[in-house]
Order: C-alpha cells, then structure tokens, then sequence
C-alpha cells in the first residue's frame, strides 16, 4: 500500500512520514530539505525564481522516490512518501499566472504515481506560525513561510475533492509523536493496522 502525506509548509508532514515509517517497520521516502536539495533550490524558492525548474526538481525527486518503491511495494507493505502530484499542483498558486501552463505541463511527470491513500495535512496559520518559530531553522523567514502555508493550504483544501484515495486531516491539537496522535491519522486515513513488536516485562 503506497501512502502519500502532503501539505503546507511547515505542517508536519516530514514528522509524520518518519513515525509511520517506523511504526510500520518500513523505510519512507521524505522529500528531503536543506541538506538534501542543491543549494539552489532554497535560493530559489525565496527568492519567488524559477518556478518551473523548481517544481521540475521536485517532480523528479518524488518520482525517483515512488520508482524505487515500486521495487518494494508488496502486499501487507505500507509504503510512506512525502509529496504527490497534488502537492505539485498546490503549489503552482505561488507563481504568477503566466508561468501557469508551464507549470501544469510538469504535472505529468506524476501521472503514473497513484498512491492508494493520500493524507492532506491541513492546519491553522497560529499552529503552523508556532511550529514554524519554535523549530527556528535560520534559512526560514517566519513571515513569509506563514505567507506561503496560507496560499499552499488553501490550495490543497480545494484540490483535495478532486483527487481520488484523499483524505484531509486537521492536525491541529494533534501530536505526532505519541501513540495517540498517530492513531488518529491511521483511523483518519484508514489504513490497516500496524504490527506491534511484542514488549515483554520478565
């Protein structure tokens, strides 16, 4: 089973990746970020650059993420991604309209992923600008990260309806690194359930 989890900046979706991956005793692919991405792509996305070579570089990130997992996709599996096509398609409202069809035409390079779920985190801007400042990385502008998470989630809460397998999960008072949190998005989402590795007190 391929899971897609995406959303806005800043809201959780590279936590929640790592947990279940590790509560499902299998490796994720994150999008990756700072350390990961050329040094251009973050140079980029400030300074509002490039748009169709960025969402190109992460097209083709994603896409090398879910071709080596279909290497690995076998029945009982539960595969966890960072990104998706709508993730793609959220964004483009960050650009202005006349790099629209361009944009659009990368798109296809997603066409062929097809996760069978995809979580749509989606939050409020005082949880996200709280999260934002207190993981106080020095390459992010709060201001402008809030700006972005506004614009991108509002995007995904009208794309999300359209795309199959979807389903959108408010994180707001949700933890994602106790059981409890993590629960709620497997119920949220329906997934199957997890295999519980066996504690014993002798």
């Amino acid at each position: 089973m391929r899971v897609a989890i995406v959303g806005g900046p800043g809201v959780g979706k590279s936590t929640l990746v790592r947990q279940l991956g590790d509560l499902y005793h299998n490796g994720a692919y994150g999008e990756g970020e700072q350390g990961v991405w050329d040094p251009r792509v973050l140079e980029d996305i400030e300074a509002g650059r490039n748009p169709v070579g960025v969402t190109r570089y992460f097209a083709e990130l994603y896409d090398a993420n879910y071709r080596d997992a279909a290497t690995h996709d076998i029945p009982g599996k539960v595969i966890l991604f960072e990104g998706a096509r709508i993730t793609l398609e959220a964004h483009i409202a960050e650009y202005p309209a006349e790099y629209h069809a361009d944009l659009r035409a990368v798109l296809s390079i997603g066409d062929w992923w097809n996760p069978d779920r995809v979580i749509v985190l989606t939050s409020s801007t005082n949880t996200i600008e709280k999260h934002i400042r207190h993981r106080n990385r020095p390459h992010e502008n709060v201001e402008q990260m809030v700006h972005r998470f506004r614009l991108i989630d509002a995007e995904f809460r009208r794309l999300a309806p359209m795309y199959p397998n979807t389903v959108m999960v408010d994180r707001d008072q949700t933890e994602f690194h106790d059981r409890d949190g993590l629960r709620a998005i497997i119920d949220a989402a329906n997934l199957p359930a997890f295999l519980e590795v066996p504690y014993r007190r002798d």
